[in-house]
C-alpha cells in the first residue's frame, strides 16, 4: 500500500490540472463570445476594402465619454470600424469607377464610400438584425455634438489608445489653451481615420471581458510631442508617425485628407485618372 502523502500529492496535481483546463476552456469561451463573434464577421469582410473592426460595449464606451452617451443597454453588441491605408488607395478608386465615374453625386466620396460598404456589410452578414450605423461625420439633431466619439469608441474597443491633454503630467502649454486629444494605433500608429459604429440593438453579450487597449505611445515625452504636433499646423503628419509604421497613407492619399473638403474635386480626378491608367496596364 501506497503512503497517504503520495495520494495526497496525485489529488493536488489531478487539481490544479482540471483547474487549469476549466481556466483555459473559460477564457477560450471569453474569447469567443457574441461580441467578439460578429466583430470577427465584420472584420473579415471589411479587411479587403481597407478596414479594421473591433467589438465593444456601451457600458465601457460610458464609462470613458463624458458627454457624448450611448443609450443602449449597457450589454449591448457594438463594433467600431476604422479605415486604413488601403480604403483610399485601393477600394476608393474602384468604388467611384463602378458606382459614381462622372462625381455627379456631390458630397464626399470617402464617406459615400464607407456608407456604401458598411450597408453591404450588415445587408449580407445580418439580413434579419436590427442594426444602427452611426457615422464619423453625424450630429445629434438637437446639437453639435457628434452621434458617437468615434476615438472614444476606438479606445473602449481596444482599436487604438485615446491620449488626451489631461494624461499629460507637465504640460508645455498654457492652461487655458483648448487642446484636442487624439488617438494613435499600434498597428497603423496615426495613419487610420474612424468611419463608424454598427450597434446590433438586439443582440446582447454578457460574457465578453473589457480589454485596455495598448499605450504605444507610452511615456510622457512622447505624449507631450504628440499633443503638441496634433494641436499645432494640422496639415503636418509628424503627429501621425509618433510611433513606427509601415502601413502609412500614400502622398497622393495625404494630399487628398490635407486639402479642404470643398477643394478636393481635383484631387479625386487625378486619383482617377491614376486608377484609369493602372486598369489600362493591366490589360496589356
Amino acid at each position: 500500500m501506497l503512503p497517504g502523502w503520495i495520494y495526497i500529492g496525485v489529488a493536488i496535481h489531478v487539481l490544479i490540472a482540471i483547474v487549469f483546463i476549466s481556466s483555459l476552456l473559460y477564457y477560450h469561451n471569453k474569447a469567443n463570445t457574441l461580441a467578439v463573434k460578429v466583430a470577427t464577421k465584420v472584420d473579415k469582410y471589411l479587411k479587403e476594402f481597407g478596414y479594421d473592426a473591433a467589438p465593444f460595449l456601451p457600458k465601457w464606451y460610458n464609462d470613458l465619454s463624458t458627454i457624448v452617451k450611448l443609450d443602449y443597454a449597457p450589454n449591448t453588441v457594438c463594433v467600431v470600424v476604422l479605415s486604413n491605408a488601403d480604403m483610399f488607395d485601393k477600394t476608393l478608386p474602384r468604388y467611384i469607377s463602378e458606382h459614381d465615374p462622372e462625381l455627379k453625386q456631390g458630397g464626399d466620396c470617402v464617406d459615400l464610400c464607407t456608407r456604401h460598404y458598411m450597408n453591404k456589410a450588415v445587408t449580407e452578414l445580418f439580413p434579419d438584425e436590427d442594426i444602427e450605423i452611426m457615422y464619423d461625420w453625424e450630429l445629434q439633431t438637437n446639437s453639435r455634438l457628434p452621434k458617437v466619439n468615434m476615438s472614444t469608441a476606438g479606445h473602449a474597443a481596444g482599436l487604438a489608445f485615446y491620449n488626451r491633454p489631461e494624461e499629460v503630467e507637465s504640460p508645455s502649454w498654457e492652461s487655458k489653451r483648448k487642446m484636442f486629444g487624439c488617438s494613435i494605433s499600434p498597428k497603423y500608429s496615426g495613419w487610420f481615420g474612424y468611419r463608424a459604429v454598427l450597434i446590433f440593438k438586439n443582440l446582447k453579450d454578457d460574457d465578453i471581458q473589457y480589454l485596455p487597449p495598448h499605450d504605444a505611445v507610452g511615456t510622457q515625452e512622447l505624449k507631450t510631442k504628440l499633443i503638441e504636433c496634433f494641436n499645432g499646423d494640422w496639415k503636418d503628419p509628424a503627429w501621425r508617425d509618433i510611433i513606427f509604421t509601415d502601413k502609412r497613407y500614400s502622398d497622393e492619399q495625404l494630399e487628398y485628407f490635407n486639402t479642404l473638403p470643398a477643394d478636393r474635386l481635383p484631387r479625386i480626378q487625378a486619383l482617377m485618372e491614376r486608377f484609369k491608367d493602372e486598369e489600362v496596364k493591366k490589360d496589356l
